[in-house]
Parts: C-alpha cells; structure tokens; sequence
C-alpha cells in the first residue's frame, strides 16, 4: 500500500506547482480525446476495464502484459493469432484506458478481475494463456484457480515468483529493487506536475512500431499510469506469496517456457525455476532477444502459441 506520507508529498506538490498540474491534467485530457480506445470499455464491480477482442472460434488465447504494461504491448502478435482463434488484449486496472481500482493490484486480485471480465464479455473456456514478465505469474495463478478452463500456458521471459522474495544474500537483486522502487516513486510524486511527461518518461513498452509507441506514452504519461505502476510494483512480495502458496499446475498442462538470451545470467538462472512446472513443459532459449520477446521476437510467440493450438488439437483427436 502507498503510505499516507507518499500521497502526502504528492498532494503537496501538485498543489505547490499548480501551473503544472494544470499543464498535466489538459494534456492528459487532451490526449484521451486524440487516442481513443482500440477495444471496448467493460464495467466491473468499481472501475472500467479496457478489452481488444479479435477474431473468433475456440479456443480463447489470453495475451497478458508485464509489470505496468498494457494491452498495445501485444500489437505485433495479436493480429496474426486472431485468424485462428478469439484472442484478447487487456489493460490492468490502472494501466492503458482502463481506470484506476480501489482493491490492492496483487496477483490474485488481476485473476478475480480477468475471469470476472471473460463473463462479462461472454467469453467461455477452454482457454490459452500467454504471459509476459510479471503477466507471466498473473497467468500461471489463472492456470491454478480455473485448472478445468485452461488447456496450455505459454511463458514469456516470464518472472519466476522468488524475485520479489529478496533473498538477503542476493546483493546485486537487493541493489536493483531499491533503484527501481526509487525510481517508480518519483514518478508516482512527480507525475501530477508533469515532470515525468517533460522528461519523456512514460510507464509501458518503449519499441513498438511508432504509431503503436505514441499511444503507450500518451497513456503511460498520465497520473493513473504511474500511481498503478508504483502500487503494482509495492504489492510484488505479496503476489509472489501468492503464487508459492499456491497449488501445482496440472500435471499434464503444456507449457512453453520462452526465455530471452540477452538477459542477466541472474536472469538466466531464475528461468531455470520454471521448467518443473508440469510433466510436459517446454523450453525455447530466444539466443537473439532482450526482455520483450513479442516485440523483439513476435514471431517466436507466434509459433509457440501455434504450437500448443495443433499439440492441442491432435491430443484431442486421439
């Protein structure tokens, strides 16, 4: 949770710098009206969630974006994928056009409001999971509380729940955490005077194609965008609590483990914590990839989502 002094500073800066909370607010305002929505708005209990549902036929493929990603992170894979199946895109509460929340954005809260928002928009199982990063714990949570939904996982350079543990004897990933969670405050305090927006510093993916990039910095310069990402980031040990108490996958689950080669040999070494989730799990090292496998390799998660689609359809055949 963000501490009362947190939203104390941030209260008292944008009332100290009001000329820029001013130049924020008729930005982001001006913004919402230029990049419309891509996909439908649907109501959940408190908030508005952003969904781009293309395609049609079973099965459903569910695209999951990382930490404080949104639903545009999956432009160059979403279009193909649909001309076999129904496939859908979301932004998290508080991220992309979705609005901001009022429960705690943990692992299994994103479950309960992903599996709330496939009835609202009548979107029947059987299901297949794609997750990126953090999306890719959001996911594997999923596969464990609808095991009977859920026919395959694909994981994308996904995080491996005993990151956000902070084993104390791992200096380097203690030194990392307290960067980043530096880092990810500032913007939270200083985003409603826009310093973030004249810095060129937005939450979400930075190598889409450019008309694509334009829409996720517009929407990941906003107030909400960074007040979600700080929150997301503070619940990390949580939902990684989440996850380790959590029951096993189905033993017979496939899963494709794809891990970037141009990553950390830490990195590296955590991947390796995934290759044991089920009897049938796969692993692709993607040697010529950083983080973003489906923006730097989308055809990698294209072919491994096709993959699982014809194992699928022959095991159901025999």
């Amino acid at each position: 949770m963000i501490s009362f002094q947190d939203q104390f500073i941030r209260k008292a800066l944008s009332i100290f710098a009001f000329p820029l909370s001013l130049f924020q607010l008729a930005s982001s305002r001006y913004q919402s009206y230029q990049y419309k929505p891509i996909g439908q708005m649907v109501q959940l209990d408190q908030h508005l969630i952003h969904a781009n549902v293309t395609g049609q036929g079973k099965p459903t493929i569910i695209l999951e974006s990382g930490m404080g990603g949104c639903s545009l992170d999956w432009c160059q894979v979403q279009s193909e994928l649909a001309e076999m199946a129904t496939v859908i895109s979301y932004d998290r509460a508080g991220f992309g056009w979705s609005t901001p929340s009022p429960t705690s954005p943990t692992c299994q809260q994103y479950v309960d409001d992903l599996h709330l928002l496939l009835t609202k928009i009548d979107r029947k199982p059987p299901f297949l999971l794609v997750g990126h990063s953090y999306g890719g714990m959001i996911m594997r949570l999923f596969a464990v509380t609808y095991p009977e939904e859920v026919i395959g996982l694909v994981l994308v350079d996904s995080t491996h729940e005993n990151r956000y543990l902070h084993n104390p004897n791992n200096q380097a990933r203690r030194q990392q955490h307290k960067q980043y969670l530096k880092t990810i405050r500032l913007g939270y305090l200083l985003s409603p005077i826009a310093i973030p927006r004249l810095l060129k510093m937005h939450i979400g993916s930075k190598r889409l194609p450019i008309d694509m990039q334009k829409k996720v910095q517009a929407l990941g310069y906003r107030t909400t965008a960074y007040k979600s990402a700080y929150s997301e980031y503070l619940h990390t040990k949580e939902s990684s609590v989440q996850l380790e108490q959590a029951q096993p996958l189905r033993n017979d689950l496939p899963v494709i483990v794809l891990s970037a080669g141009k990553q950390p040999e830490d990195w590296k070494k955590s991947q390796e914590d995934l290759l044991h989730l089920t009897e049938i799990t796969q692993h692709i090292i993607v040697e010529d990839s950083w983080h973003s496998i489906q923006n730097h390799r989308p055809d990698v998660v294209i072919n491994s989502v096709k993959y699982l689609l014809n194992k699928i359809e022959q095991s159901s055949v025999h």
